[in-house]
């Protein structure tokens, strides 16, 4: 099969998404055909084994990148198809809501170490806690924000969350906005009420995707 060069950028928005489903490769602009033409041509990928499928409990199917594919695109460590072929469907949702929420806002997450390089003014116990976890980073609006995805997580554990960030010095609060996207409103409510009068610029975003 011919590797054209939009078969590219699919292979490479899979290996920097590590899971994805066709809706996200057409909202990522790679496909600006129907549905049914880009479910066609990704299915093309499988079947020469650039790409490999899996599906959710829900039936939802997404795609991840095979060594081949990984190939093509200068990635020829082994370890990356291995590392990612038998993720479990948390592992495997968190990634796509990551992806769904990046392309929604038209915005790339920072890697951790440059959000430790910028807030080293805090004290760095706090500061480590705070990026060690699975939280996401990203810049918009001239702020720093955090992104805690709720998956599922006991009210206890988010609310711990909100404890930590507000443990940080004030200049480095005033630079941060902690973002929390929930998938219910009662959620929301409760993560408002857990956030006030702790001094943070907190928002909680209900997500509309479902898996």
């Amino acid at each position: 099969m011919f590797v054209t060069e939009r078969d590219r950028k699919t292979l490479e928005f899979i290996a920097k998404w590590r899971f994805v489903t066709t809706e996200q490769l057409q909202k990522a602009g790679i496909f600006k055909t129907a549905r049914k033409k880009a479910y066609n041509r990704v299915l093309a990928l499988r079947q020469v084994n650039l790409i490999k499928a899996g599906r959710l409990e829900s039936g939802q199917l997404y795609y991840y990148l095979a060594p081949r594919g990984g190939e093509i695109i200068g990635i020829d460590d082994p370890w990356y198809a291995k590392r990612y072929r038998d993720a479990g469907g948390d592992v495997v949702l968190k990634h796509l809501v990551a992806c769904d929420f990046a392309l929604a806002l038209g915005i790339e997450y920072l890697p951790h170490q440059e959000v430790l390089n910028r807030l080293m003014a805090a004290s760095y116990d706090v500061l480590a806690k705070c990026v060690r976890g699975n939280d996401l980073f990203y810049e918009n609006g001239g702020l720093l924000h955090t992104l805690i995805i709720d998956y599922q997580y006991s009210l206890k554990y988010l609310s711990e969350r909100i404890k930590l960030y507000s443990r940080l010095p004030p200049g480095v609060r005033n630079q941060l906005v902690v973002d929390f996207l929930v998938f219910d409103e009662t959620r929301q409510k409760q993560i408002l009420r857990a956030a006030r009068e702790t001094g943070l610029k907190i928002k909680a975003l209900k997500a509309n995707w479902k898996y």
